[in-house]
Order: structure tokens, then sequence, then C-alpha cells
């Protein structure tokens, strides 16, 4: 793997050039990048030939080791790696300890090993077994196994026992990273720990830099230990993690990506990118596909102002307003035999589980709205259903409705990122935050 960096922002963030992967090799991805989430080695709700009408055909695909670690022989004897057992070859792979899209179960590890939740239950996994498996599932980058268990209000003792076993895990994993003929064309990245602590979090990042850790094996950082995974992560916000992500990257070398993975919300997004992560995943849209969500937020600094798409104020249900339906509507008639405080529990319950960035699909706004998800968006849901549909589906629980809604919000995401990079480039990622926070949050005060 190398990685250049080819441009950095007067407003913050930095344009980065990712090549050399070993099952690309003639690849380019322009940093930052988001890297396409999976479950169980395949993309969401999506079949390989749909999540070709989504992404390219080359797209980084992250994989949690931690689905795999129950069939290490079934790959072993596969020998091809998880991209070619997915079906899924020709896409690159990056491995990641644990699932970002699942909450980890907190008070599980200790020096023996790491805690991974397998669909047969949970696993002890030491650096021996895990680069066992990382050798099976021939990934083209990878994360070093370590113990980023502590959450929010753990004590520094924690946070030590922390560190220190990671510590362990990655000097092992280096010296059997090294020593391996199968991982020869796979990059190794380091952990970047310390909980919550900026005390903690900057302190480990120097011990990478020190000489007691073998810096020519690793090629570039993963933050972990600012979360403990799962929907929460959505709720932190750009002034919870800013000043922790600052810590742990101040003390690093500046040429070596970095990466994070979680369910972070866009404005948190942006202020990651300001810092200068580099890589994230797409559990985000996943989060927002699994409870019926469509997300609407605008993120295009080049449209016009009068816009229908993307103005201020436009997308009239995008904080999950409800529009009037005729009383004479069929729909209209048929919603007077249900009790109407059972419908307000339901449209309160269903309006919880939203956020600013999305519609809700649930909402019986949308039942007569023949219209697209979203003005201007040219992603296959877009141009081929109604709101109205796609609410029936969700209505009606068909298998159909998360396939279109993952399609939309996959496609969603992945132009986010492409605005993030234009923005970075003509130094206008303020602009871009600033856009999503007044069409998002002040619309919703009208």
């Amino acid at each position: 793997m190398k990685f250049a960096i080819e441009y950095i922002s007067k407003g913050g963030g930095r344009i980065g050039r990712l090549t050399g992967l070993q099952s690309q090799p003639g690849a380019v991805h322009e940093t930052p990048m988001v890297l396409v989430s999976t479950v169980g080695g395949s993309a969401p709700h999506l079949t390989q030939d749909v999540l070709h009408l989504v992404v390219d055909k080359d797209a980084p695909l992250h994989v949690p080791a931690q689905h795999f670690c129950d069939h290490v022989q079934v790959l072993q004897n596969y020998k091809k790696g998880v991209a070619h057992f997915s079906a899924l070859q020709g896409h690159s792979v990056c491995v990641s300890v644990q699932d970002a899209a699942k909450a980890t179960p907190q008070g599980y590890n200790h020096k023996k090993g790491v805690s991974l939740w397998t669909y047969g239950g949970r696993q002890i996994i030491t650096a021996d077994k895990y680069m066992d498996l990382m050798e099976a599932m021939q990934p083209d980058w990878y994360e070093a196994l370590n113990d980023a268990d502590p959450g929010i209000g753990s004590s520094k003792k924690r946070i030590l026992n922390s560190t220190t076993s990671s510590m362990e895990y990655l000097k092992q994993c280096i010296t059997l990273h090294k020593a391996s003929q199968k991982l020869k064309g796979s990059a190794l990245f380091a952990p970047l720990l310390g909980g919550r602590s900026e005390k903690a979090r900057n302190g480990w990042s120097k011990s990478l830099m020190s000489t007691t850790v073998d810096k020519s094996a690793i090629s570039g950082y993963t933050i972990v230990g600012l979360h403990t995974n799962g929907p929460e992560v959505e709720d932190l916000q750009p002034v919870n993690v800013s000043n922790i992500v600052k810590a742990s990257l101040e003390p690093l070398a500046a040429e070596l990506p970095r990466q994070t993975a979680g369910m972070w919300n866009p404005l948190t997004v942006l202020q990651l990118a300001h810092l200068g992560v580099d890589i994230f995943d797409s559990t985000f849209p996943f989060l927002v596909t699994e409870r019926r969500g469509a997300l609407t937020f605008p993120f295009r600094l080049n449209r016009r102002q009068n816009d229908g798409a993307y103005s201020k104020g436009s997308c009239l249900e995008h904080q999950n307003k409800k529009l009037k339906v005729s009383e004479d509507s069929p729909k209209a008639k048929a919603e007077e035999e249900v009790p109407r405080q059972d419908n307000k529990i339901r449209e309160s319950e269903d309006e919880e589980l939203s956020s600013p960035y999305e519609i809700n699909m649930k909402n019986k706004s949308n039942v007569s709205l023949m219209k697209p998800l979203l003005e201007g968006c040219e992603c296959y849901t877009c141009k081929n259903f109604t709101r109205a549909y796609v609410h029936h589906l969700t209505i009606a629980n068909e298998l159909l409705a998360p396939v279109l809604l993952m399609m939309h919000n996959l496609h969603h995401w992945m132009d986010f990122f492409s605005s993030i990079r234009e923005a970075i480039k003509t130094d206008r990622l303020e602009d871009l935050q600033t856009l999503i926070t007044t069409s998002v949050f002040e619309s919703n005060e009208v």
C-alpha cells in the first residue's frame, strides 16, 4: 500500500491518494474515502449486481474479523481470500477487529485475548489466532488486534490495562506479519487507543513513535476506543471527539493514512475530515436503512440557491413534518378506523428513531407523494420509484423496502464524500458544514 498527500486545505482536511493495493495494483482511491461496510462479507440488503448499480466495481470493502473468526478453516481451505469467498472479487478489503455496526459488550476482554462476538457466541481470540485469520482472509490492509473496550467513564486503571495489552498484541502482530509470506502484500494499521482521555491518547500515540515499536511495519493508523460501536455513535457530536482525536493524531507521522469506523453523523464526519482523518465506513447509511429512513441532507455547495433539490427550506418533509391528506381520500377514510391515540403513539415512536438528516419512510406524510425520495438524486431508487411506493413497501414489511432504501442511502453517502473532497480542494469545508447545519437544523424550526 502507498499513500500520498496531494493537498492540505487552509480550511482543514487533506486530499490523499491510496494506491498499490495487492488486489488492485492499478487502482487509485482518493481520500477522504468511504469503505462499503459489509455483514458476513456482503453489503447489507444488496446482492453483488445490485451493489454495482450503486458503487464502482473496485470500491473498497470493510469486513469485520468477528464475522469470520468461526470460519478460519473454511477460508484456509478456500485459499482465495474473503473477497472471492463473498463473490466480490475485484474489491479491495479492509479488515477491522470489531463490527462498527453492532454494539460491542463491555468488560469481556482480558490478558489472554480479545472477545469477539460471533454468530456462534463469544470467542476469545489471541494474537496468534487473529493472524491466522488474517492470512486466511487475505485483506489489502487490516487493523492490528487491540483491546478498545474502555468506554465513557472508564477508570484510569482500565485504560492503562487496555493500552498495555494492546501494545503487546501490536508487537505480536507485527512480528507475525513480517514473518508471514501470505501477508506480504497486506498493510498493517496500528490502533490509536486511550479511551476518552486526551492524556492517555497522546501518550499512546507517542509510544507508537518510540524505538520500542517497529514503525517500518506500520502502514497506517486506525482510531478506535472513542466508542463501543453500534447506534450510540450517531449521537456523538464534533465537540465530543474533536480534542480527543487531535490528541491522538498530533504526535503521529502525517504521511500515513488515518482511519476510523463507526456510525458517525454527517457533521461529525466533517469534523473528523477537518482533523485529517482519511478513511471512513458506510455504517451510518446502514443504520438509517435499518430504521427505514432515507437520507436527504444537502451537501452540494455548487447548487444555486433556488435549486429545488438542495436550497434551504426545500424537502418539506425533511424533518418528518406531516403533510395533510385529503379527508376524502380512500387512505384518509381507512385511517379513521384506527384509534387516533394509537396513531399518535406510533408516529411518536417512529420519530424518536429518526434523525434530522433523513426522512422517515414509515411516516404517513409519504402515503400519496408521487415524487422521489430526494429531488435531483441520481440513484436507481429515486429515478424509478416514488415515496408513496417505498412507503407502501415499508409499511407492508416487504423485503424490497430495505433494498431500495439501502441503494439510495449508500449512493447519497458516497456522493457526500465526493462533496467533502471537492470542498477540501477548494478550501470550503467550513462552508459545507454551514450548509448542512443551516439546511438541516434551522429548517426544523420553520
